[in-house]
C-alpha cells in the first residue's frame, strides 16, 4: 500500500495564533461551574433572525483574587510561557507569581525597560534584555523562575555583542562580539552563566558576523555559519575543526522559512500599541561587527530593536537521519552540503534565482520554492544537489503546497487577488491537469482524493479533475465570506455565509446541513472546531454548536461595548484574524523550512530540545504543559457585564459544549489592558497606571 504524505504549507498562521489568543479567541479558562448558570437560554438565530444578547444576571460574578500596587507607573505586561507574570515598570522589572500576585522578584537596573529589548529565547524559562549604549551593547539572561540573573556579557568581559543565538541540546548560548583581545565567539552554560569555551581570531575582518543558528551535531561539536564562512566548532576546546568559505548575505530581511509561529507566553491586549514612530523595518538593518557608525546614525530606534535583531536569521543547517555524515546549509539565495567529518563540498552550490520562501524536504528530495520577482518549485537531489526536475515557474506567490502520495498541489497568488491552483507529478516534475486552476478566493485548503483535487477559498469550493482541468460540479459551493473547514474521518465540514456543509471525500459530493445561523453584530465567524457533540464556529461576540447533522445545539451573541471603545482594542488585529483563518483552520497543519515528510529529523529535533534546566523552571513549565493539554473548552469574551455589586465592561467565560456563561467580571475600563490565561484560568487586568489585578475565571 503506498504511504501518503500530507505536507502544508502557510505564511500566515503565526498571524492569525497570536492575534486569536489575545482577541476573542481566548481558549481554555477553566474553574468551578456557577449553577445558576443553568437558568440561562441560549437564543438562537436562524432564518435571518438577529439574535438577542443571551442574559448573565443569573451568572455568579468572580472576586479579585489579587491586587498588587507597584512604586511607579507599569509601562507592559506580558504573561511568560513558564507561567510566570512580567511587569516593566518606571522603576524596575518585576516578576508576579501569577495565582497570589506576589511579587518574587525584582531588577532596578531595568527601570523604563522598553518591550523591544526584552526578548524571549524560545523552548526555556530563559529571556535575554539588552541594555548599554550604542557603542557598548550589553546582553543580560534572566531565567525568570526566580529572576535569577545567570549572565551578563558586560561581567563576561564582552564590550559589544552583535549577534546571539543558542543550542538548546547544549544548554548553551552563543555570543558574538568584541571582548578585551578583539572579535569574540563566547559561549556560556545557561544554567550556571559560566564559560564553556571563548573562541578567538577566527574572522577575517570585522565586517563577518553571524548568519544562522548554530546546529548541535553531536555533543561536541556545532556547526556555525557567518557572512564568509561556515565552521565546525568542538565545543569542548573551542577549536575549529574545519571551515569552508560559504557567503550568507546579511543586509536584507532574515530566512522566510524561519518566521515561525510564536508561542512562548501571551502579552496584553494594548501591547501592539506604540509610542512614536516604532521599530518597522529596523531589524533588517542590523550592522556587522565593524557597523558602529551606521548604530550611531539609526539612533535609538535601533538600540530599542537590538533584541529582536540580535537573533534573526539568514541562513539555515539541517542533519538528516537519512544521509549520515552530511550537513546541509541554505540561506535566501543558495544551498550546499558539507562531508561532516572533512568540511569537503560534497555538492555544489545550488543557486536561486530568487529569495527562498520555502524549503520542504520529501522523501524524493527537497523541494524549493521561490517568491519574489519570480515564483519557482524545483526538486533537489539529497546526495547531489541536482535538481531532479525545475524550474517550474508559478503565478504569484506560493502560499500553500500539499503533497498526496506522488501527486503535489502547490496554490499561489497575486496583489490582483488572482488565486491559482497547480497540480505536479513528484517525481517528473509534470504537470497533472492541462493549466493551472483559477479560483474565487484566497486558498484554504487543497487537497487530492480519487475523484480530483478539493479546492476550498474564501469564496467557494469545488473539486476540479485533473485530467481535463474542469471542475466537477457545474455549480461551485458558494458562499460570501468563510471557507472554514474541519474534518471528522473521510469528511470535511465547511462554514460558509452562515451555513454548515458536509463534503464526502470518498464519492466528491456535498450537502447543506440544517438551517445555519445569523451571527449577531454582523460578525462572521473567524473558527471552526471539532467537539465531541458537533461543530463549533465562533467569532469575537458569538459562538455556536452543532450536532454532526446540521441541527442547532445552542447560539449564544455578546453585544460588544461599542466600536468606539471596543474596536480601538480589536480593530488592530482584524485583518490579521481574517488573513489567518485559512491557515489555522483550512490546513492540517503548517510547516516552516526544514519540516520532514518522515525522511528524518531525529537528530535536529533533540538539538531543539533544551537539556539541564533548573529543575524549579522545569517543573513551572511541566506543569503547564500538562495542564495546557486540558484546556480548549472555553472562550473569553469582552462584553458589558453586570453583577450585583458593579457594571460595565468586562469579561465572560463560556462554555463551548454547553453555551453556558459559568462565570463573569466587571473590570470597569471602557479600554482594558488585560491577559486571558487559558491555561491557569486567571485574568491579569491594569487596573491603573500603576496596579495589576488578578481574577480566578
Amino acid at each position: 500500500m503506498k504511504k501518503k504524505f500530507y505536507i502544508t504549507l502557510t505564511l500566515l498562521a503565526g498571524i492569525s495564533l497570536s492575534s486569536q489568543a489575545q482577541f476573542g479567541g481566548l481558549k481554555g479558562l477553566m474553574g468551578k461551574k456557577d449553577k445558576s448558570a443553568d437558568k440561562q437560554t441560549a437564543v438562537a438565530s436562524q432564518d435571518g433572525q438577529q439574535p438577542a444578547e443571551t442574559p448573565t444576571d443569573n451568572v455568579a460574578d468572580n472576586p479579585k483574587a489579587w491586587t498588587v500596587e507597584f512604586d511607579r507607573n507599569i509601562d507592559w505586561f506580558k504573561l511568560n510561557s513558564s507561567g510566570k507574570l512580567i511587569a516593566a515598570a518606571n522603576d524596575a522589572l518585576y516578576g508576579v507569581e501569577p495565582a497570589s500576585g506576589k511579587i518574587i522578584w525584582k531588577h532596578p537596573q531595568f527601570k523604563n525597560l522598553s518591550k523591544e529589548n526584552y526578548s524571549i529565547i524560545s523552548g526555556s524559562p530563559y529571556v535575554a534584555i539588552v541594555t548599554g549604549s550604542m557603542l557598548a551593547m550589553h546582553h543580560v539572561i534572566i531565567d525568570v523562575t526566580d529572576g535569577r540573573i545567570i549572565a551578563d556579557t558586560k561581567d563576561l568581559g564582552v564590550k559589544y555583542v552583535n549577534r546571539r543565538y543558542v543550542a538548546p541540546s547544549l544548554n548553551g548560548i552563543i555570543f558574538s562580539g568584541v571582548d578585551n583581545k578583539g572579535l569574540a565567539l563566547i559561549m556560556i552554560d545557561a544554567s550556571t552563566g559560566k564559560k564553556s569555551w571563548t573562541l578567538q581570531n577566527i574572522f577575517d575582518s570585522n565586517s563577518e558576523l553571524l548568519t544562522a543558528k548554530p546546529l548541535a551535531v553531536d555533543g561536541e561539536h556545532i556547526m556555525l555559519s557567518t557572512t564568509k564562512r561556515v565552521y565546525k566548532i568542538n565545543t569542548a576546546t573551542g577549536n575549529v575543526v574545519w571551515k569552508g568559505d560559504y557567503q550568507t548575505s546579511a543586509d536584507k530581511l532574515g530566512l522566510q522559512t524561519e518566521n515561525e509561529v510564536e508561542n512562548d507566553g501571551q502579552a496584553s491586549t494594548k501591547d501592539g500599541e506604540t509610542k512614536g514612530k516604532g521599530l518597522m523595518g529596523m531589524a533588517s538593518k542590523v550592522p556587522g561587527v565593524g557597523g558602529f557608525a551606521a548604530f550611531g546614525s539609526m539612533g535609538s530606534e535601533m538600540r530599542n530593536g537590538a533584541a529582536k535583531a540580535a537573533d534573526v536569521v539568514y541562513g539555515k543547517f539541517m542533519v538528516l537521519d537519512n544521509a549520515p555524515g552530511i550537513v546541509y546549509y541554505y540561506n535566501t539565495r543558495s544551498m550546499t552540503a558539507f562531508d561532516l567529518a572533512t568540511g569537503k563540498q560534497t555538492w555544489p552550490t545550488v543557486k536561486f534565482s530568487d529569495p527562498v520562501a520555502n524549503l520542504l524536504i520529501t522523501d524524493k528530495g527537497f523541494l524549493a520554492a521561490t517568491n519574489d520577482k519570480n515564483s519557482e518549485l524545483s526538486l533537489l537531489d539529497f546526495k547531489t544537489g541536482q535538481q531532479l526536475w525545475g524550474p517550474i515557474k508559478l503565478y504569484g506567490d506560493i502560499t500553500a503546497i500539499k503533497l498526496t502520495g506522488d501527486n503535489l498541489a502547490v496554490a499561489s497568488a497575486k496583489e490582483s487577488g488572482k488565486n491559482m491552483v497547480n497540480l505536479v507529478n513528484l517525481n517528473t516534475g509534470k504537470p497533472l491537469s492541462p493549466s493551472a486552476l483559477k479560483v474565487s478566493g484566497a486558498v484554504n485548503d487543497i487537497r487530492l482524493i480519487a475523484k480530483g483535487l478539493i479546492y476550498r477559498t474564501t469564496r467557494e469550493t469545488n473539486i476540479q479533475d485533473i485530467n481535463s482541468g474542469k471542475d466537477l460540479w457545474p455549480s461551485s459551493l458558494s458562499y460570501k465570506d468563510g471557507g472554514l473547514g474541519v474534518d471528522k474521518g473521510n469528511q470535511t465540514y465547511i462554514w460558509g455565509s452562515g451555513k454548515l456543509y458536509v463534503l464526502s471525500h470518498t464519492d466528491g459530493t456535498y450537502k447543506e446541513l440544517g438551517k445555519g445561523v445569523n451571527f449577531g453584530g454582523d460578525e462572521t465567524a473567524a473558527t471552526i472546531e471539532l467537539r465531541d457533540k458537533g461543530i463549533f464556529v465562533s467569532s469575537d461576540q458569538n459562538m455556536a454548536l452543532f450536532d454532526f447533522d446540521g441541527n442547532l445545539i445552542y447560539h449564544l451573541y455578546q453585544k460588544p461595548p461599542g466600536i468606539s471603545t471596543f474596536g480601538k482594542i480589536m480593530n488592530v488585529a482584524a485583518i490579521s484574524i481574517a488573513a489567518g483563518n485559512s491557515a489555522s483552520h483550512g490546513f492540517q497543519s503548517g510547516l516552516s523550512g526544514g519540516q520532514t515528510t518522515g525522511t528524518g529529523r531525529s537528530e535536529m529535533d533533540k538539538a531543539d530540545r533544551w537539556s539541564n534546566i533548573s529543575s524549579a523552571a522545569m517543573n513551572d513549565m511541566s506543569r503547564r504543559f500538562k495542564a495546557s493539554q486540558a484546556a480548549g473548552s472555553y472562550q473569553v469574551i469582552l462584553t458589558k457585564v453586570t453583577t450585583a455589586t458593579d457594571s460595565g465592561i468586562g469579561l465572560v467565560r463560556v462554555n463551548k459544549d454547553s453555551g453556558k456563561i459559568e462565570a463573569k467580571v466587571v473590570l470597569d475600563d471602557k479600554k482594558p489592558d488585560y491577559i486571558a490565561d487559558e491555561v491557569d484560568n486567571l485574568i491579569f487586568y491594569k487596573a491603573s497606571g500603576n496596579k495589576l489585578i488578578g481574577y480566578k475565571l
